[in-house]
């Protein structure tokens, strides 16, 4: 409880004011808004980064797609998972819970007919984890921080280290939904996992 005390502590974000749960209970927004997202994200540039396999990356992420789908519908908390970034977590929970699902037509899985890559980019931000402490750090993250800390200007490769991350945003098209996810993976991490960071842009990171 002291865990998710401290993630709602300082990862509730403002949720999208363009939303209305009661007639889109997922997916949040009308077809049409999150198309002109697609749109959007059609005009930023591709980077062509190394070791990056689009089509395994799109399959490799259709299952968790589903599973945050699924633990939406059974009412489970996301911040007992790591398949969403906490602000996320936090916002699904809230959305969840704001509506009667029970009473709402909503199918009970989804069935994705197409799929796209809409970005890819390279970013110098912290990557956030329901797993991290605070939701910040993880042990690599700590232990950089504090040797930065002890060391002189002499090592400044060590203190020119930048949190980085890679965040591919991707649509999914199904016959009930039309569904942009923004993935992301910490870079500064050996072996880096893909979570979800944002959903149709629910969270107020840009003006949406």
């Amino acid at each position: 409880m002291l865990r998710k005390n401290i993630l709602y502590f300082f990862h509730d974000t403002k949720i999208c004011q363009n939303i209305c749960s009661a007639t889109y209970p997922w997916g949040w927004k009308d077809k049409s808004l999150i198309k002109n997202y697609q749109k959007n994200l059609m005009n930023v540039k591709k980077m062509n980064i190394n070791n990056f396999n689009e089509k395994e990356f799109i399959k490799n992420t259709i299952i968790p797609y589903k599973i945050i789908y699924k633990t939406y519908l059974k009412n489970l908390d996301f911040l007992e998972y790591e398949y969403t970034n906490p602000s996320l977590s936090i916002a699904l929970n809230k959305l969840r819970d704001s509506i009667d699902l029970s009473i709402n037509s909503i199918p009970k899985e989804i069935k994705i007919n197409k799929t796209k890559i809409l970005s890819n980019q390279i970013k110098e931000e912290l990557t956030t984890s329901n797993s991290k402490f605070l939701g910040y750090f993880d042990e690599s993250h700590l232990i950089h921080e504090i040797t930065a800390g002890a060391i002189g200007p002499e090592v400044s490769h060590i203190w020119d280290q930048r949190p980085t991350k890679q965040v591919v945003t991707v649509l999914y098209e199904s016959k009930d939904f039309y569904d942009i996810l923004e993935w992301e993976r910490d870079l500064m991490l050996v072996d880096p996992q893909w979570q979800v960071a944002n959903i149709n842009y629910i969270l107020n990171k840009k003006k949406h």
